[in-house]
């Protein structure tokens, strides 16, 4: 027999009906809280109901929905938000429409400082002690929602949402249990790739340990050695919410070498109970952070995929109910890039925000959850979610947000859900183009253009593509067609003539630049850094280490606090260099692979100070002039016929091309860049020899299965012509310029494609037109 939750307070709320008709005995009310001094909204303010354990939250926007039992039609609505004045209004005033609810900021929020103020620790020490007074130590039942949606480009791609009631046997007992109510998912896999290797989601264990009051050994905030790695500071008596409550700030002390983080906390001033912990991991601490052991929200089914954290957020707040006090409302935001994985997926960045709200608290009807419908605290719940749906009572995948949680409090999304889902659903039917064109290829006649045109058109018309497309079979350009329109805005197309940014594609040309710097005997690939940059404090890494992503400097455009300065203002390299580029080296030099802009804009320093030139200059003097790349340029050149970049839709917001100096921002064309190519075929820039010393496999880069050279990579199994040729290529990104270079030097292919309008299938695209070609 399936359990059925005994939230008292919920009760009316989890009807027998099947969600698609309002419960006639639920009353439902739809309002927006304001601040009435600015009318600005006010996010995550508590609603409740007064005397009950039912509540509701406002999400950012202001916007709230609450859903109680028409037998509270008499009761009233307890609104409340730190550092505003609490409001009671009836039920009866709020259910009449769409309420706009005012609140006013409480006067005095910060109060005068006590002649002798608390210690901080001694404070946190006796809310520890507290503890069993001021929570639940009987057992009880919580009813939660949880919302998680993940972004990439501006997009939904990842998106949860779940009812789960949660049987605890109180502060000191351990027989915790978490039951499934209702749960819908969805998740863009296009987004990845195609690649379901990545699961990111909440273990019920992860969900239970937000509650820090019971769960403190998971928090190192509050652990003994804390006094020596934070810094505590108390800051005075507040307003909260109508009551006084001591304010503590805390921060990673410097020189900590752990990934902690900085924040505040509030602490009742009567009960000395916690009310509210907000949290931001350390940016300066981020290097020492342990994904794997930290991030327990991710599921990963295979390795080889990489992980780089970005920012981390928490916040946690507690609700008095009767005497105690239990967990209200958790969220969490956590921006992380992930790579790798047999799809060879890279996210630029993935942002993935949490929302979890207590709805309601049972004391009296308190029965354990039968075992067979308890959820395993250590399996995601999405996978769990998942394999309930597909065996009983599988959700209604067209169902509206409004009829499939029309029984349900929860916390309204920013996003229309809705539309998400139609999104993520339309996109994931992409994933069998691959498999639709396979066999439909083979019919056609073997003319090799007209077969990749087929591919071009197919994934056009499918809105996956909008750029350029140039290839060459066996010294001979086969096809060159341009897709879609460089500038919307005045409706020009786009052509093999039309200029794109072409990413991380530019670490070949840095490459070139050192190695034509090594032929003429100016310079060695195992020469220190720091001969050339005096005072550089990671002066110790050689050249060949900063080529092939060895040299353990942290990649300066992962970190979130450097992306805001570099996209502010212009730096010259030396201030790249000397500002982002010298942080604590991630690992001994030339022990690990760790891709890094880092090095490259190290390099492009390097060969600055050789040549006595701009990096701009060299590369003009050395490759752009000599080979007639006249659509060619970084920084400055003829940008007549530039593409304009968008993302997510939206036009790409202008920034200083010169802070990626050496590691990206060079412009060029598909026609160019094939010039590029055959030259380096021809050994024009350079001779054999040292040509051959760009292509070699040096560090094996294991999320791509690929090895690394000098600025390019040799593929090991992404492609299925790697089984019988050498395939060398490059991928770039830069806002919203994606594209591919491609070489197959036994049969002088080359294969570009140039996107202005974000990623785009590019591996499938080029893998479909390499066994075409082969």
């Amino acid at each position: 027999m399936r359990y059925i939750p005994l939230v008292a307070s919920v009760l009316m709320l989890l009807s027998a009906t099947t969600g698609r008709c309002q419960d006639p005995m639920v009353i439902k009310i739809r309002g927006i809280v304001r601040d009435a001094a600015s009318g600005e909204p006010i996010p995550y303010a508590s609603i409740g109901l007064t005397g009950k354990a039912i509540a509701t939250m406002t999400n950012e926007k202001g916007q709230f929905l609450f859903r109680i039992p028409a037998a509270a039609k008499d009761d009233s609505l307890s609104v409340t938000h730190i550092g505003f004045t609490p409001i009671i209004l009836p039920v009866r005033t709020a259910d009449t429409g769409e309420r706009k609810i005012e609140l006013k900021e409480s006067p005095g929020q910060l109060k005068e400082v006590e002649v002798k103020p608390p210690n901080p620790l001694e404070l946190i020490r006796k809310a520890i002690e507290k503890i069993p007074a001021n929570y639940p130590d009987s057992p009880f039942c919580l009813t939660g929602f949880y919302r998680l949606d993940g972004t990439k480009d501006a997009k939904i791609v990842d998106l949860s949402e779940a009812v789960f009631n949660i049987h605890i046997d109180g502060y000191r007992g351990k027989n915790n249990q978490f039951h499934l109510v209702k749960s819908r998912m969805d998740k863009d896999l296009t987004a990845f790739n195609g690649s379901d290797q990545v699961n990111v989601g909440y273990k019920p264990s992860g969900i239970m340990s937000f509650d820090f009051s019971r769960h403190l050994d998971k928090w190192e905030l509050f652990q003994k050695e804390a006094a020596k790695e934070y810094l505590f500071k108390y800051k005075g008596l507040v307003d909260y919410n109508g009551k006084d409550a001591f304010l503590i700030t805390f921060e990673e002390k410097p020189g900590v070498k752990k990934s902690l983080t900085d924040g505040r906390l509030y602490i009742e001033a009567d009960d000395l109970a916690f009310l509210e912990l907000d949290q931001k991991r350390n940016l300066q601490g981020l290097k020492y952070y342990d994904e794997w052991s930290r991030l327990e929200h991710l599921v990963f089914n295979m390795f080889h995929i990489s992980i780089k954290v970005l920012s981390d957020t928490t916040s946690i707040t507690y609700r008095k109910n009767g005497s105690r006090y239990y967990l209200s409302h958790c969220t969490k935001s956590i921006d992380y890039y992930i790579a790798g994985g047999d799809r060879h997926y890279l996210l630029n960045p993935l942002s993935v925000r949490t929302n979890y709200l207590i709805t309601g608290v049972d004391t009296v009807n308190v029965q354990p959850i039968p075992g067979e419908e308890s959820l395993k605290e250590q399996t995601s719940i999405e996978g769990q979610a998942k394999i309930l749906n597909d065996t009983r009572d599988s959700p209604d995948r067209s169902d509206t947000a409004d009829r499939f949680w029309t029984n349900y409090n929860l916390i309204e999304a920013e996003f229309n859900v809705d539309s998400a889902i139609r999104v993520i659903q339309s996109n994931n039917a992409t994933l069998n183009y691959k498999k639709l064109l396979e066999p439909l290829l083979r019919k056609y006649k073997r003319d090799k253009g007209a077969l990749i045109d087929t591919i071009m058109n197919f994934y056009h018309t499918k809105g996956q593509f909008n750029g350029s497309a140039l290839v060459q079979y066996e010294g001979k350009v086969i096809y060159e067609k341009g897709f879609g329109l460089a500038d919307p805005a005045v409706n020009r197309p786009n052509t093999t003539a039309t200029q794109f940014r072409i990413g991380s594609t530019s670490k070949q040309f840095t490459a070139m630049l050192v190695m034509q710097l090594v032929n003429e005997g100016k310079l060695s690939v195992d020469d220190s850094a720091g001969k050339f940059l005096p005072g550089f404090r990671n002066g110790k890494v050689t050249i060949r280490q900063l080529m092939t992503h060895q040299s353990g400097i942290p990649n300066y455009t992962d970190s979130e606090e450097v992306l805001a300065k570099i996209v502010a203002r212009r730096y010259t390299p030396d201030e790249l260099v000397f500002l982002f580029c010298s942080d604590s080296l991630e690992f001994e030099p030339g022990t690990r692979f760790h891709y890094t802009n880092s090095g490259f804009v190290v390099l492009a320093d390097i060969i600055e100070k050789v040549t006595g030139k701009k990096y701009a200059q060299a590369l003009a003097e050395r490759i752009f002039v000599p080979l007639g790349m006249s659509s060619s340029f970084f920084v400055s050149g003829d940008t007549t016929n530039i593409a304009k970049a968008y993302s997510g839709g939206q036009p790409e917001n202008p920034y200083p091309v010169q802070n990626v100096v050496g590691a990206g921002g060079i412009t060029s064309s598909a026609e160019d860049l094939l010039r590029w190519a055959n030259a380096l075929s021809a050994n024009t820039l350079l001779p054999k020899q040292m040509m051959d010393e760009l292509f070699k496999p040096r560090a094996a880069w294991d999320e791509w299965n690929a090895w690394y050279g000098y600025g390019w990579m040799i593929d090991r199994h992404l492609f299925a012509a790697s089984n019988r040729h050498l395939i060398q290529y490059h991928p770039g990104i830069e806002f919203g310029f994606h594209d591919i270079l491609l070489r197959e030097p036994d049969k002088n292919v080359v294969i570009i494609l140039l996107s202005n309008m974000g990623d785009f299938p590019r591996f499938d695209m080029t893998d479909l037109i390499l066994n075409e070609l082969n």
